[in-house]
């Protein structure tokens, strides 16, 4: 059951990530804006009681209208809550009460909504209390999408760089509001009919999808598809399949380790952890699909030259898509501008002093702070599986390649070494695994060498697995026969 439930997780990420990709395709393409067109202009020719597409049958209106209700008002929210909010950091907000009001508050008005569509037809609406219900929840669900708008404004600010372009800008909006628009026309044109005199509209018209007891049944499918879309994405690999897993990537492990100097257990725990307790086969699946979609240069396929703040705004094509997709990805779960950061890092330089990009090469890396500067002026240089400045599909391609991803790691908790070493040989790490798994979470700029470093939860957790036997048996300490 466990093997199914992780092969469901994997096809359906990979579905959802494809959609998602032609979703954004065809808001590049201003494929959605033209379809708020049709849409408001539909929906105003239904107000003054006129077809807006007269030489179009009935029948083919309704389908056309419900194909559009379906991807906007179901699939779209859907994708958003399941997929995008948890997954890319850069559009959510950070775990907070109102955070969680909303979208738990949007996964019932959801669920509501559309049981609404299918059973409503049931209801008499010649009753004003069953008439106010319906505009209640119709209502209620136009203000929280006008919720959402205002959350997503504010984080999409936030993950722009400093002073985007006015034609940057005006380029994002149409792009990205019918995704709001359609649905929020769509309800208000059913807030609006089901406003009615009962003697003047019976109810919504197509509002109400199936009758009776064929839309209980529709429901009860619906739900049980639901649960098991839900429970696919929730599933975490086994513990021996984890440990299998360990155990088939032993030899790059200890390549790594050898060739940056880390205890491979080390490695090794992390990526049990990661993946034990942290990583879904769906939540995999999914990074994989959105590494290899942001490592398309689409300005370099469309023939388009990079923009003229290249080498200030530190991207070869969008700020934005940089922040949005830079998602954990691959066996250690690095993120692409971590891994940017660490090539940097090896070579002895800080971010600041990296080398101005030259065509589209990319160069988005994170602060780090004055703790990285070395004393005395020491630029010795390490050799990193990413070149400085490069190109996203080289990052990209580092990444989601096994054994250059463990190397990556192996760079990392090096980098952590060499710095703590460097400020006092006293504070070094290298017995310390449980505080080189709390940097390897935390990041780069939190890192300040000091004499009583303290461990999270997560570097706890690497510590236990750590030291298990069964680790030790797959890869013996450094120096033992």
């Amino acid at each position: 059951m466990d093997h199914v439930l992780e092969l469901c997780g994997i096809v359906l990420a990979k579905a959802y990530a494809y959609y998602g990709l032609a979703l954004l395709a065809s808001s590049f393409a201003f494929a959605n804006f033209v379809l708020l067109g049709a849409v408001v202009w539909s929906v105003a020719a239904r107000g003054r009681g006129v077809d807006a597409w007269p030489w179009l049958s009935p029948g083919i209106r309704r389908v056309g209208r419900l194909a559009i209700e379906t991807a906007f008002g179901l699939i779209n929210p859907v994708v958003y809550l399941l997929v995008l909010d948890p997954a890319l950091p850069a559009i959510r907000s950070s775990p907070s009460l109102w955070h969680a009001v909303l979208t738990s508050g949007a996964w019932m008005l959801l669920a509501a909504f559309w049981a609404l569509r299918v059973v409503g037809a049931a209801f008499d609406l010649r009753s004003r209390r069953v008439r106010a219900g319906v505009r209640m929840l119709l209502s209620a669900t136009l203000f929280w999408l006008a919720l959402f708008v205002a959350k997503d404004v504010w984080l999409l600010a936030g993950a722009m760089p400093a002073g985007p372009s006015p034609f940057t800008l005006a380029l994002l909006v149409p792009r990205l509001c019918p995704l709001y628009l359609v649905p929020a026309v769509l309800l208000w044109d059913y807030i609006r009919a089901s406003s009615a005199p009962p003697d003047q509209e019976q109810r919504p018209q197509g509002l109400f999808l199936l009758p009776g007891r064929p839309a209980r049944i529709a429901l009860a499918g619906a739900a049980v598809l639901a649960l098991v879309s839900v429970a696919a994405a929730a599933q975490r690999r086994s513990d021996a399949s984890v440990r299998q897993l360990v155990a088939s990537h032993r030899g790059s492990i200890r390549a790594a380790a050898d060739q940056y100097d880390v205890d491979p257990r080390l490695i090794a725990s992390l990526v049990y952890v990661t993946h034990r307790d942290q990583l879904t086969p769906f939540r995999d699946a999914l990074e994989r699909v959105v590494t290899s979609a942001w490592a398309m240069n689409l300005r370099e396929v469309v023939g388009i030259g990079p923009p003229d703040r290249v080498n200030t705004a530190g991207t070869d094509e969008n700020p934005l898509l940089n922040r949005v997709l830079d998602v954990s990805v691959g066996l250690a779960q690095i993120k692409p501008r971590t891994a940017q950061t660490a090539s940097v890092l090896a070579m002895g330089l800080t971010p600041d002093e990296l080398p101005r990009p030259t065509a589209d090469a990319y160069k988005d890396v994170e602060p780090v702070g004055r703790n990285w500067r070395r004393p005395g002026g020491d630029r010795t240089a390490i050799a990193a599986p990413i070149p400085v400045p490069a190109f996203r599909r080289q990052v990209a391609a580092v990444l989601l390649d096994d054994r250059s991803n463990l190397a990556m790691c192996a760079l990392i908790l090096a980098l952590y070494q060499r710095q703590w070493e460097s400020a006092n040989q006293d504070w070094s790490l290298r017995e310390r695994p449980e505080i080189l798994a709390t940097l390897y979470q935390i990041g780069f700029a939190r890192s300040r060498p000091h004499a009583a470093p303290r461990s999270n939860a997560f570097g706890n957790r690497v510590r236990e697995v750590f030291g298990q036997r069964w680790l030790e048996e797959l890869l013996e300490r450094p120096g033992s026969s």
